[in-house]
Formats: C-alpha cells, sequence, structure tokens
C-alpha cells in the first residue's frame, strides 16, 4: 500500500444491488473499486493481478438461506450464492494464499458464533454484518487496510 495513491477495493457478492451500492459507498469514500457477482470470476480478477488490490469484500453466505441456517457449522462449504463452485470464505482463504495476509471483509446478513468460528479457523479477520452505512462501511475498510499494512511492517 503505497501512500499518496488511491487504494483499490475489489467487491465480491452475488447481489447486484449488494454490489451498486457497496462500490457506491466506497467510491464516494475516496476508493477504487472493482467488483464480481460471482466467486470464480472473482478469483480470475485478483489472481491476473494481486497487487492490484488493498482490500477484498466477499459475501460469505449459502443460497435460499438467510438467518439461522447460516449458523450450521460447515455451513460455508459448496453453494455460497456467490457461486456454487466457490465460496466466499473459500475465495477469502485463495485470496489469502496468492498474496499472503491480503486483507478481506466479510460482508454478510447473519452470523452466529459457528459461522464466526469458521472464520477465525480459516484466518479471516473480520466479518461485517450488512446493511452497513457509509460511516461504518469507511471504518471497517480503513482498520482492514490498517491491519494489513502493521502485519506487512
Amino acid at each position: 500500500m503505497a501512500s499518496g495513491r488511491k487504494f483499490h477495493v475489489l467487491v465480491v457478492d452475488n447481489g447486484e444491488d449488494i454490489v451498486a451500492t457497496t462500490t457506491a459507498m466506497l467510491e464516494q469514500l475516496g476508493y477504487s473499486t472493482q467488483a464480481e457477482t460471482a466467486s470464480l470470476a472473482g478469483l480470475k480478477t485478483f489472481s491476473q493481478d494481486p497487487d492490484k488490490f488493498d482490500l477484498a469484500i466477499v459475501e460469505p453466505a449459502m443460497p435460499g438461506q438467510t438467518g439461522p441456517e447460516l449458523a450450521v457449522p460447515g455451513s460455508m462449504r459448496r453453494g455460497s450464492p456467490v457461486t456454487p463452485e466457490l465460496t466466499g470464505l473459500e475465495l477469502a482463504v485463495r485470496f489469502r494464499r496468492i498474496r499472503h495476509g491480503f486483507p478481506v471483509l466479510l460482508y454478510t446478513g447473519y452470523i452466529e458464533p459457528p459461522l464466526a468460528e469458521e472464520i477465525k479457523a480459516a484466518g479471516i479477520g473480520e466479518a461485517i454484518l450488512k446493511p452497513l452505512g457509509m460511516k461504518e462501511l469507511g471504518e471497517a475498510v480503513r482498520e482492514g487496510l490498517q491491519s494489513y499494512s502493521s502485519s506487512i511492517h
């Protein structure tokens, strides 16, 4: 993360409205963004130029499930709405394999202790709850960028 340049955030979520809203808020906060609505497309985009991105925001949830169903241990396995091929949590792990310690925020509508445990076990530092206002989103992104910056120095 070089100072004096605009930070670039990759947003991966199957909800086109969520992607549009999130990227619009990030751009209003001064970030440059790129969005994908499928995790394999997100993986391809990131893999092509991993140093282009400073942080990713990824949806980890399952299709057709809301609320308590997401609290089932192992729920972040195959079948994410981001894609049936690769869940958002798996995508986050792959990002971090490509670029060690890369900051990823999991952006979900529902989180219970089992999901939080999966996120922690995967080495992903932060999960944020949808919907967020611009102030809260900005704070979460700044914290993610700062935690990465301090981990590489």
